[in-house]
Formats: structure tokens, sequence, C-alpha cells
């Protein structure tokens, strides 16, 4: 259960007869390629770069800089009380400075997620950007655009949780999978003979 900002309740609750203006802070820790050390980059949805006081998933509180003008969007978040993978994108421009760095100078394979959300009102923000989702990257999709057109890229971002869970078992329960897994297992050893044998249980 989340305990979101009384002010960010407000906005959202006052958004059918005010509207609302959706802003979102995505964080990554990714790895450099070159040296395999980590690397963090900020991204939201304004045009400067700034730096806000954020959520950490602990409770606390803690300041990061985000980098404004790539476009940022984000889509599909779900907030679901079930075990429902609902994967969220996250898009930015193609040909940003700080895009292109985040896709082709680090590794962001598997890398940790951070999205924080709040709304304009008034030309102000409505609270601190409150967490909204932890995770993955999963996929990487980079869209070449034809000539004229708007090239893309979007982060595929899952639940680590349901990325683990939903993760198929390779292990075997052969006789010899067992004997790797200890020495000495006797469990399965002949349920390869078990396994081919027809048994007649019933007396004609």
């Amino acid at each position: 259960m989340q305990n979101l900002d009384p002010a960010f309740i407000a906005s959202l609750q006052a958004s059918r007869d005010q509207g609302i203006a959706p802003v979102f802070f995505f964080w990554i820790e990714a790895k450099n390629r070159d040296t395999g050390a980590p690397e963090t980059l900020g991204l939201w949805t304004g045009d400067e770069n700034i730096a806000p006081n954020v959520q950490t998933p602990t409770g606390g509180m803690t300041t990061r800089e985000y980098l404004g003008g790539t476009n940022l969007s984000v889509a599909n978040m779900k907030l679901v009380a079930d075990l429902t993978d609902e994967p969220v994108t996250v898009s930015m421009s193609q040909i940003a400075d700080a895009t292109q760095q985040l896709v082709r100078g680090y590794d962001v394979r598997l890398a940790y997620c951070e999205i924080h959300a709040t709304s304009w009102v008034g030309g102000e923000f409505a609270s601190v950007p409150q967490l909204q989702f932890i995770g993955i990257v999963d996929d990487v999709q980079i869209g070449t655009p034809e000539v004229g057109g708007q090239g893309s890229i979007g982060l595929i971002i899952r639940s680590e949780l349901m990325t683990q869970l939903l993760a198929p078992n390779p292990a075997k329960s052969s006789d010899s999978h067992q004997k790797r897994r200890q020495a000495g297992d006797r469990f399965s050893e002949y349920s390869g003979t078990m396994q081919a044998r027809k048994v007649q249980w019933r007396k004609d």
C-alpha cells in the first residue's frame, strides 16, 4: 500500500474539474560498457535540468539531478493489487545526447529503475515526486525512422519480483541432475526405468 503525499492526492481528486498534467521522473542505474562501473542517469518530462527531492524505496528522501529535453513519456503504468505482470514502457527521444549515452554508452540490460510522478498545479509541482514503480529493464526497442519520420527509444520495464516468479525453472528431476545437486542422492535412480515401464494394476 502506498502512502502518497496529501497534496498529490488532492491534485488527483481535483483532476475531474481542473484537469491534470502528469510529470514523470525516470531513474536508472546501468553499467559503463567500457569499464563495467555503475552509472546512474535521471530523465524527466520537462525541458530543463532540475535537481528535485524524491522519495526513496526505503521511505526517505534524496536529491537527484534529472535531465530534461528528452521527450520522455511513460505508458501502461497500472497499479494492481495482485500478481499480474504489467510491464511499463518508458519512451524517449532517439537523438537527445542523454538518451544516446544511455543506450550506446551504458549497458542497460537488467538495469535497476525507479519511476516517480507528480503533476503540475499552477505552474508548480503538486508535491514532491512520488515513487510509483520499481523494476528492471527487460528489453530495449530502438525504432529507426523513415526519411522525415521520428525515431524513438523504448525501454520495457518490468517488476523484478514478477520477472523472477515467471522465469522458467531449468532444473530437472533426473537421476543425473539430482546427483549434481548432491552426490549420493538416489531418489531418482530408477525414474528412467519406471517411466518406460508399463504396469498392469488390474487382474484379468
